[in-house]
């Protein structure tokens, strides 16, 4: 057997492995959810009871405005890393990355000493104003955001450096002021990176747990009442809420896969 079929063995070997890993990773544990509910099927009183809305719609709503806010701090933020020269940017870089691979517990404990009742700024805010932020919706919505906006950035980022120069210079030399440029050219041309970020953001945020469970209190969103129902016992409801999180994610994945293809 010469050198050249062994090579041609050992990659579809490879091939063969990588496959069986991923069926193993992510078909088997779908199937496993999809049998659950196929052995103990869901009654529709259980479809519509409060355990399943509530987090539901708690869920879908502060990831909405965790998606907002992120758009609105990363666009600014990904102009700023792409075309302004400072010192420090890779700095700056580096920390808008950084929620990218930090542990959530991490980040659950760092909002809580930032905006506790003795943290940085909720400490100010509860003594002087009698402003709680901790195990509300406001600290749901902080710890998404958290998690949420780097993927605008990124995104809009990576689409914004992809604009020719020419076309900006251009714009210049016909006196366009700046704020001109940015949302008459750099906007419309970063259009397809700003969809993709926010609806990578919104997934992120709508699948948070981690930093979520730390701040939440007694508020509970999908993954975390997927958590408690499973910790519980409660399989029934765990596998509905799995179920819709994962359509919602399937969903939003289907999205961006088609608006990268514009």
């Amino acid at each position: 057997m010469s050198i050249n079929n062994y090579i041609t063995a050992g990659f579809k070997l490879s091939v063969g492995i990588s496959f069986l890993v991923f069926a193993l990773l992510i078909i088997a544990p779908l199937t496993a959810l999809m049998l659950n509910i196929l052995a103990d099927p869901v009654d529709l009183k259980t479809l519509f009871s409060r355990s399943v809305l509530d987090p539901l719609v708690l869920s879908v709503l502060t990831a909405l405005v965790s998606t907002i806010i992120s758009v609105f701090v990363g666009i600014p933020l990904a102009y700023v890393l792409t075309y302004k020269h400072f010192p420090f940017k890779d700095t700056l870089d580096t920390m808008v990355n950084l929620p990218f691979v930090l542990p959530p517990s991490v980040a659950g404990y760092l909002l809580l000493i930032t905006f506790g009742k003795f943290g940085l700024v909720g400490y100010p805010l509860y003594n002087f104003w009698g402003i709680t932020i901790m195990f509300t919706l406001v600290a749901i919505i902080i710890a998404q955001t958290f998690v949420a906006f780097p993927f605008v950035v990124k995104s809009v980022r990576t689409s914004m450096e992809e604009i020719p120069p020419a076309l900006i210079d251009a714009a210049k030399t016909l006196g366009a002021r700046e704020f001109e440029i940015f949302w008459q050219v750099i906007l419309p041309l970063a259009k397809t990176g700003m969809l993709s970020g926010i609806i990578m953001a919104y997934a992120r945020a709508i699948g948070e747990f981690g930093a979520t469970m730390m701040v939440s209190g007694l508020l509970v969103t999908l993954p975390v009442a997927i958590f408690t129902n499973a910790l519980g016992g409660n399989r029934e409801i765990a596998n509905v809420l799995a179920l819709i999180l994962i359509v919602i994610s399937f969903t939003i994945l289907i999205t961006f896969k088609r608006i990268a293809k514009i």
